[in-house]
């Protein structure tokens, strides 16, 4: 037996020692394991990825557990209920955040306006609700699209908020133009 393989199986065993009871039987079962690979450095570096996995799992506990001690002094203890409450609120400011983010680009847009149809005059298209429509508005509802679309899979609450504020502009210059 070489010095990587010693040095693998020191390595576990005091990984071993330390693992909490609840990852104890799975640190054992990688010391078994260490035995069916085949040779000295692919054992090593076996071994240095199953430590770094025990650790990492035994750190999440770890700080699970100091969480719940803090908790407990300061009188503040967590149920399944008031963690699903944690996540309907955070689910509330995301997209209390999208809609913030949609009418902060909205305003921008529209402060904007009269910039743009200057800009639009000096290459001879004058001011019109139509020039208005197509330079201000429908930019920014595709900016605001395109940017629900992306954060869609990360941060599916902001998406939902920037989408409802886009349909509720998007009903706005409808109802606007129905008038007309």
């Amino acid at each position: 037996m070489g010095a990587p393989r010693t040095l693998a199986r020191r390595l576990l065993r005091a990984a071993l020692q330390f693992a909490s009871p609840a990852c104890r039987e799975w640190a054992e079962a990688m010391l078994s394991e260490l035995e069916f690979i085949e040779g000295e450095w692919p054992a090593l570096f076996w071994a240095l990825g199953c430590t770094t996995a025990i650790f990492r799992q035994c750190l999440l506990e770890w700080g699970a557990q100091f969480g719940r001690q803090v908790g407990n002094l300061l009188g503040i203890r967590q149920t399944k209920e008031e963690s699903r409450m944690n996540s309907t609120g955070k689910k509330t400011l995301g997209v209390l955040s999208g809609v913030g983010i949609a009418l902060a680009l909205g305003v921008g847009a529209f402060f904007l306006r009269d910039v743009i149809a200057d800009m639009l005059q000096a290459v001879g298209i004058q001011r019109s609700m139509w020039s208005h429509l197509l330079s201000v508005l429908l930019p920014t509802e595709l900016v605001l699209i395109v940017a629900a679309v992306l954060l869609w899979k990360r941060r599916a609450a902001v998406s939902v908020g920037i989408l409802v504020t886009c349909a509720v502009m998007a009903i706005h210059v409808a109802v606007t133009l129905a008038s007309r």
